[in-house]
């Protein structure tokens, strides 16, 4: 409507129909109307700006119900009762003619002209135009030529018309025309180049800028084109508003915006040239031509590009390196691609062999043509990457023979797996037969290719003998040798294989691998054994590890001895095995050594020697005296080892020494049965001796028996007491048995003391183990009957002949117990009743008078009841009862049980009488028990009896529905059970009797469980309270949400008691939710929420926010904050929901600030930019701040800058700059860049530098250049020196000058006709060649230039280094003394003041007399002092150092005279000019 405006007077409403009124009011700013709708089905419209009624019209004959805008037309809808919508708005056209000519407002139709832009009123516009021109209201007729309707007044002849108007002090027609133009709004075509053409020339970016941001330009390609000078990036958004697909493609390639390019072909659904675009990046900038390549290529849709095309085009330009790069990228290792690969190899390896080399390092590539590229390898000199390609075997033999040697093996190894083993084998007889260097890589060859031992062995390896046999042709042990021995433990099994090995390493003089071989393999021992011996080695070792391993010992002893090499036999007794000494010293005394030679050897040995095999063999020999010295030596140093002391022993015996009875009584380390065994033979009491000393029992029993000693033998038995020799010897298999005890019973027991009965005992014991009830009960007779008068244990003797009865013969058992007294009753009744003799048992108890153990005989074994109840009235005893009772009480007999209990006052069995009622249902009897029992309940120990019988008897009340009885008893008696009868109550269903217990105990947890089962809820809260107990809440609360109907407002209540507790908030939140409660429970846990609302409640809460209620989610997290919620819990609710903007917000809360930013960068639909920046300077990581700049270089580019300098102060630049490169997005961060650029970083500077050549703004170069030295100059240089521009081309030489590359900066200017910057180069360089060089090109007529001004100018700019005689030469040759002669006056005059200031100095030192010594510096020439040049030799005539005439100081080429010209020398007017102004000119 063209801004606000206040209205005075009020829409006029008529009030023809009181029944009347607007439904709905709509305001059309583009119109300049107001539309109106009433209930009647009236339309009415309005003037926007002075509430004027235009029409009313009835259009529905139905009242309106509803209505609103209507987009699609500008005007206003609205539905009647029938359903019928109607739609109006304004026709166009007519309403200019309708208010002049029937409303007859021609100022309100000029307004609505203007505001609305309807047609019309052009001729009047155009009229009151010229009249505001004429007037010289040039404000009014620009702005009414602004709103013009439909244009009319904006044309070029109305720009034109303002350029030609007279422009003040004050205002500009045309810049006011053009001001009101965009205030009012778009411009059109015509005025947009008008606008911008000089805003051009002035360079003003930032007002295109800001005109596009505010979409006040007509953007066509013309205008795209003319700005793209100016900003690039405002040329993009013009050609993408001018719709030129073809065009805007073209920019993007030319400005290597490839990314922006594809979108746009995708979005725009257009496929441009794309081989043009690319022609045209390679030839604009060649540099990104190989990505831009590489992305078309490997286009998500299919290559967009011809590969080969492309590859073909730039190794046209010989780029090499984009071309290798490139087709690494879109290769892949495909039979498709094989062409590409043989063309990538081709390429490297003609031009940068070592790329080529890398390549086949990492293997990338298998499907190029491997011939041609081995022909390659081999030219270029990789003689192993063409074996590797090469598969012909001539060609391999070829390369071998002739550079094999030069090959590191392994290699060599790896070329001949292409071949099969035939052709390996005849591969390998080549190159022996070539080379004799060569058995090395053989071996190594049939090591690599020899397969493992195998049962089913694989064709394609070799087998070693194979190889061996090859070797074998050529005689070659060191190849057999070299080949076996790295495979030689796999095939340790293979004799023969091991065999060669020992051949040839033996050969070669290898020892220590035979010593190996002979150890750890396996061979032929007989055939290695005779070959060692033919061969005979230096060192003997492996004979003798062979014989050692196989058993040869004895022959390798003859061996050795024979040969003279017994020191061999020494090194191995005692170095080797000292364990073979026996069989080395039995050899030698077979072959009639000296007795002195093997004492030696088993002095030498000492105590490692085996004595007991040692002793064997000299025994064998018959020369065991031989060893005396030696065994007692060992036996003075104290040795323990039994068979020393054996063999001590065997000589005392055999040569009946006195001290043998001695020794074998005394000494105990001798092993008795071997010198027992040896002593049979020679000597019997000292083998008995022996045996029964050193108590080896079954030896002296064998040796008994065999020589009938059973007296003896029985004597030892009896003495010794061994339960395994009593086995033994009683033993059924003993032949012997019955003499022995024959001799026990006879002749040894009747020799056993009285105090001795241990020993009687324990033969019994012996006999009964032995089971000999038989020769058990004649020694028992013996013992019991005895007639000597010897008092033996007889209780344990006659308990003992019964139970030995019991065993043997019960029909004895029954008069053994009536006649004998003296046995031990219980014993003997437990044992009757184990061998099922229950009469003999009885009949034991009833003699002894054990009444109760004679009641539960009868109860239990025999069983019978009867008999036991008349036993029990005989006997009248209570403990009689009480078994009886127990008898009945087992046999179910409760109520007899009972009586008996009652008849015996017993209550010992409470817990069996009470468990045995329940099951009855006898609780009748069980009180009356129960009853009794309380009575004696000072017989029972503790107070877990009482509390049981009462508990019990407040059972049986409660069973029996004694209510009045219970809450009696219960009353006066409190006990800790009353819990337990409770529950068991309760779980009957007894709830009335469970209320009463509960109640009583205050027990408010199960009173409220009774009265919830009782459905009481009031009663069962108020017991909850009592209780204050989680578990009585929660059971309360479910019951009220499950009743039917629920109790919500109880069970509220209750909930408000769970809510602080986390476990049972949970179990809540689950029990309401799985029921659909939702509402309820929101509503209860808002109830709880208080300023002390624990973090459960608060974060559950949220969570039922975000799941059922999100708009109350974040007032609520905004409240509670994040001392009081479990961030985490409410982010992975919010995930599953995927609320964003929350997960975002929760984070912040919870301090994780680099969460928060990435979940805003994961989904930016929930992105603001101020909280985004406010959030990110918050962040820990600086990778998060890296993120975040992709995200906004991708998403938010226009506030990339503002970002960036928010964090500019945790940024590396570099990476920034690598981010901006990533993203094709580097112009987009230039300010930023450009305000870190103080930190003079190398990578930003050349970035920067860059950026200012694309744009071509060298100015900015230069600057850039001069302030910030860190950045590759020598690389910019060579990069500008072939610019299209002249300034870039300059500033090239400018960094060559820097990096005092004169003759390089000097050409490039030269090149382009910068005469002065090449002149002022080469005074900075201090070069005479250079400086004459110039001299002649700008003079010679070669060079093309001939500029004698030139030449002058560089005689003046070049002075101090060009010399006279050169340029008179050149003047002369080219008739331009004209312009020399400037140089030539102050050369003249520079020669002069020197001339003259060597005299000065000359006159003032005086003449050196003869012989004098000159001054340090100077030699005495014939005309005076000679200054000694830097070779020694007379430099000319200059004054001594430091000694300078006044009014001369020193200049570069000497003495000067100050001249009012500075230091240059002559009189006023005749020095140089200043620097910078050519002579003459």
């Amino acid at each position: 409507m063209g801004g606000q405006h206040k209205v005075p007077q009020p829409i006029v409403f008529p009030d023809t129909n009181p029944d009347d009124f607007p439904l709905v009011l709509v305001a059309s700013d583009a119109r300049g109307v107001l539309f109106m709708l009433t209930k009647e089905g009236f339309f009415h419209m309005y003037d926007g700006l002075t509430g004027k009624r235009l029409m009313a019209n009835k259009v529905s004959a139905e009242h309106f119900f509803i209505g609103g805008p209507f987009e699609a037309n500008g005007g206003i809808f609205g539905i009647n009762k029938t359903g019928s919508v109607l739609s109006l708005s304004v026709n166009s056209a007519n309403m200019v003619p309708y208010v002049l000519n029937v409303l007859r407002d021609q100022p309100l139709a000029l307004s609505l002209a203007q505001r609305g832009d309807y047609p019309g009123l052009a001729p009047m516009f155009q009229q009151q135009f010229q009249q505001f021109i004429q007037q010289g209201q040039y404000q009014q007729a620009a702005k009414l030529a602004a709103s013009s309707p439909q244009g009319c007044l904006r044309t070029p002849a109305t720009i034109q018309l303002f350029k030609s108007l007279p422009a003040t002090q004050t205002s500009a027609p045309l810049r006011d025309y053009y001001s009101v133009l965009l205030d009012h709004g778009k411009l059109n075509e015509h005025e947009t180049m008008e606008l911008v053409q000089p805003v051009i020339l002035q360079e003003r970016k930032d007002l295109i800028i800001d005109w596009l941001a505010k979409d006040k330009l007509f953007c066509t390609p013309e205008l795209g084109r003319m700005v793209l000078r100016l900003d690039v990036e405002s040329a993009v958004t013009i050609f993408k508003r001018s719709g030129n697909k073809e065009e805007l493609a073209k920019l993007y390639a030319e400005l290597c915006q490839f990314d922006q390019l594809l979108a746009f072909v995708k979005e725009e659904n257009f496929n441009p040239n794309w081989m043009a675009l690319f022609v045209s990046v390679l030839n604009r900038s060649p540099a990104n031509a190989a990505a831009f390549a590489r992305t078309l290529i490997k286009s998500p849709g299919g290559p967009l590009l011809d590969t080969n095309a492309v590859v073909d085009a730039l190794m046209e330009r010989n780029m090499v390196k984009d071309t290798t790069s490139l087709l690494l990228d879109v290769l892949e290792n495909t039979e498709e691609h094989a062409a590409l690969q043989t063309k990538l190899f081709e390429i490297n390896l003609k031009a940068v062999p070592h790329i080529a080399n890398a390549l086949f390092e990492n293997n990338l590539f298998s499907f190029y043509d491997k011939q041609h590229i081995a022909h390659l390898c081999e030219q270029v000199g990789f003689y192993q990457r063409a074996l590797q390609h090469y598969t012909d075997i001539a060609d391999v033999r070829r390369l071998l023979i002739s550079y094999g040697s030069t090959m590191q093996i392994e290699f060599v190894v790896t070329v001949f797996g292409k071949f099969t083993p035939e052709a390996r084998l005849e591969l390998m007889r080549e190159l022996l037969k070539n080379n004799t260097n060569s058995v090395p890589t053989v071996a190594q060859v049939g090591v690599k290719f020899t397969g493992p031992p195998s049962a089913n062995p694989d064709p394609s390896l070799f087998n070693p003998h194979q190889i061996i046999a090859l070797f074998e042709e050529f005689q070659s042990y060191e190849g057999i040798f070299a080949y076996l021995q790295p495979i030689v433990a796999l095939f340790a099994t293979d004799k023969e294989l091991i065999f060669k090995y020992i051949e040839a390493a033996s050969k070669l003089g290898a020892v220590k691998e035979v010593e190996t071989a002979v150890r750890d393999y396996e061979y032929d021992p007989e055939r290695v054994r005779e070959f060692l011996k033919e061969i005979r080695l230096d060192n003997q070792l492996p004979l003798i590890r062979v014989c050692d391993k196989h058993g040869f010992v004895s022959d390798l002893a003859h061996y050795l001895y024979r040969n003279n090499m017994t020191q061999y036999l020494q090194i191995y007794v005692q170095q080797l095995n000292p364990l073979k000494t026996p069989e080395v010293v039995a050899a030698l005394l077979d072959e009639n050594a000296s007795d002195e030679s093997i004492k030696e050897l088993i002095n030498s040995v000492g105590h490692l020697c085996p004595v007991g095999e040692l002793v064997d063999e000299v025994e064998k020999r018959d020369r065991l005296p031989l060893l005396t010295q030696w065994l007692e030596a060992r036996f003075n140093d104290g040795n323990k080892e039994p068979a020393t002391h054996n063999a001590l022993a065997k000589i005392l015996i055999s040569s009946g020494d006195d001290r043998a009875e001695p020794f074998i009584t005394n000494n105990e380390y001798y092993d008795p049965a071997v010198v027992g065994k040896y002593a049979e033979s020679h000597n019997v009491s000292l083998a008995f001796k022996i045996y029964s000393t050193r108590k080896c029992s079954n030896e002296l029993v064998a040796f008994t028996n065999n020589n009938g000693m059973f007296r003896e033998q029985a004597r030892y038995l009896v003495l010794e007491q061994i339960p395994e020799l009593w086995a033994l010897v009683l033993d059924n298999a003993n032949t012997h048995r019955r003499s022995v005890v024959d001799q026990i019973i006879q002749t040894v027991l009747p020799e056993i003391p009285k105090e001795r009965a241990d020993l009687v005992s324990a033969t019994v014991q012996a006999f009964m183990h032995a089971k000999l009830p038989l020769e058990l009960m004649e020694l028992l007779e013996k013992i019991v009957l005895n007639t000597e008068g010897k008092v033996w244990d007889s209780q344990h003797l006659q308990t003992l002949l019964i139970l030995t009865a019991i065993k043997a013969d019960k029909t004895k058992v029954m008069d053994y117990v009536v006649r004998l007294d003296g046995y031990d009753p219980p014993s003997i009744a437990d044992m009757a009743l184990k061998y099922d003799l229950p009469e003999v048992a009885f009949k034991i108890y009833d003699k002894f008078n054990v009444k109760v153990k004679a009641a539960e005989v009868l109860v239990n074994q025999i069983g019978d009841l009867e008999r036991a109840k008349e036993f029990a009235e005989t006997c009248n005893e209570p403990a009689v009862y009480s078994v009886l009772a127990s008898a009945q009480l087992n046999h179910n007999n409760v109520s007899e049980a009972i009586a008996s209990f009652l008849k015996a006052s017993d209550a010992s069995k409470y817990e069996a009488v009470i468990s045995a009622a329940k099951s009855s249902n006898a609780f009748d009897k069980l009180v009356d028990y129960l009853k009794m029992c309380r009575q004696n309940l000072q017989k029972l120990s503790g107070l877990k009896a009482k509390e049981k019988i009462e508990s019990e008897l407040v059972y049986a009340y409660a069973k029996t529905n004694q209510l009045s009885e219970l809450e009696s008893f219960i009353s006066s008696n409190k006990n800790t059970q009353l819990q337990t009868v409770g529950d068991s109550c309760f779980n009957e269903g007894l709830f009335e009797a469970a209320r009463v217990i509960f109640n009583a105990i205050g027990n408010w947890s199960r009173l409220v469980s009774c009265l919830v089962k009782l459905k009481n809820f009031s009663a069962a809260i108020e017991a909850a309270r009592k209780s204050n107990h989680t578990t009585s809440w929660k059971e309360v609360c479910r019951a009220c949400i499950e009743n039917d109907p629920p109790e919500f407002r109880l069970a509220q209540l209750c909930g408000l008691n769970l809510i602080n507790t986390a476990q049972e908030l949970d179990e809540l939140v689950h029990y309401y939710e799985i029921r659909g409660y939702v509402k309820e429970l929101m509503a209860l846990l808002e109830a709880g929420l208080t300023t002390d609302t624990s973090i459960a409640l608060s974060t559950t809460l949220a969570i039922l926010y975000s799941k059922y209620n999100l708009e109350k989610l974040a007032p609520h997290l905004q409240l509670f904050k994040k001392k009081k919620l479990n961030i985490s819990k409410i982010v992975n609710v919010c995930v599953e929901n995927k609320q964003w903007a929350e997960i975002s917000y929760l984070h912040e809360l919870d301090g994780d600030f680099d969460r928060a930013v990435r979940v805003i960068i994961e989904h930016p639909e929930v992105w603001k930019d101020s909280k985004f920046r406010e959030v990110l300077v918050k962040v820990k990581s600086t990778d998060r701040i890296y993120d975040a700049i992709k995200f906004y270089l991708d998403f938010a580019p226009e506030h990339v800058v503002e970002l960036l300098g928010v964090v500019s102060n945790r940024l590396d630049p570099v990476k920034v700059v690598q981010i901006g490169q990533k993203l094709d997005a580097i112009y987009i961060i230039q300010p930023f860049l450009e305000l870190v650029q103080e930190k003079n970083i190398r990578e930003l500077n050349n970035v920067l530098n860059e950026l200012y050549i694309q744009d071509e703004d060298f100015i900015r170069l230069r600057e850039s250049i001069a302030r910030f030295d860190n950045f590759d100059s020598i690389g910019l240089a060579k990069s500008l020196e072939s610019s299209q521009f002249l300034e870039a081309r300059r500033v090239a030489a400018h960094l060559y000058r820097m990096n005092k590359r004169w003759k390089q900066s000097v050409d490039l200017s030269k090149k382009d006709k910068m005469y002065k910057d090449s002149m002022e180069t080469i005074a900075e360089s201090k070069d005479q060649g250079l400086a004459e060089e110039l001299l002649r090109f700008f003079i010679e007529p070669e060079f093309g230039v001939k500029s004698p001004h030139c030449f002058s100018a560089c005689l003046y700019t070049c002075y101090d280094l060009i010399r006279p005689d050169v340029v008179l030469e050149l003047a002369w040759r080219h008739q331009i003394t004209d312009f020399i002669f400037p140089y030539l006056i102050q050369t003249m005059r520079d020669f002069t003041t020197k001339v003259n200031t060597l005299h000065s100095v000359a006159q003032a030192q005086p003449l050196p007399t003869p012989g004098a010594v000159p001054v340090p510096g100077f030699v005495m020439g014939p005309n005076g002092p000679v200054q000694v040049g830097s070779n020694g030799q007379p430099g000319g005539f200059l004054p001594p150092p430091g000694v300078l005439p006044p009014g001369f100081v020193m200049g570069p080429n000497g003495p000067v005279q100050v001249g009012s010209n500075g230091p240059h020398g002559g009189p006023p007017g005749v020095g140089l000019m200043p620097p910078g102004q050519p002579f003459g000119f």
